[in-house]
This record gives C-alpha cells, sequence and structure tokens, in this order.
C-alpha cells in the first residue's frame, strides 16, 4: 500500500503489518540525495587521508609523478 502525505517527500510504503517499509522519494530529491551522500564520502575520505597521511603532496607534484610513470 502506497500512503501519500501530500508531498512527494513523505510517500512510503506500508507493509500488511502496519509498518513502513520503504519510503518514495521524488526524482529530484534522489539525485540531490545521492550528490550529498557522495560529497560526505569524499570529505570522509580527504579527512582519512589527512590523518593516515604523514606527508601531503600537492596536485601539480601529483600529477607530474603520474606523468612520468605512464598513468596519465
Amino acid at each position: 500500500m502506497i500512503r501519500d502525505m501530500g508531498n512527494a517527500a513523505q510517500q512510503y510504503i506500508v507493509g500488511p503489518d502496519g509498518r513502513k517499509h520503504a519510503v518514495l522519494l521524488d526524482i529530484v530529491h534522489y539525485r540531490r540525495l545521492l550528490r550529498k551522500i557522495e560529497d560526505l564520502e569524499d570529505a570522509l575520505a580527504l579527512d582519512r587521508a589527512e590523518q593516515t597521511s604523514k606527508k601531503l603532496v600537492s596536485y601539480t607534484s601529483a600529477r607530474s609523478r603520474l606523468r612520468r610513470a605512464g598513468k596519465l
């Protein structure tokens, strides 16, 4: 059963037990949510890299190293 609370962001699917089992999102809201999750994952990866690295390398230096290694 689909219940609509008047807003696409508030639609959900209710199972036979009356509990909410899934949420229906408008595609625009879904894509926005995915972008935010990806941004958070990127921020977390950067944070982890900064915490575990001994020395940060500049973008220019990293790019030069990759070019010399034939990976660019």
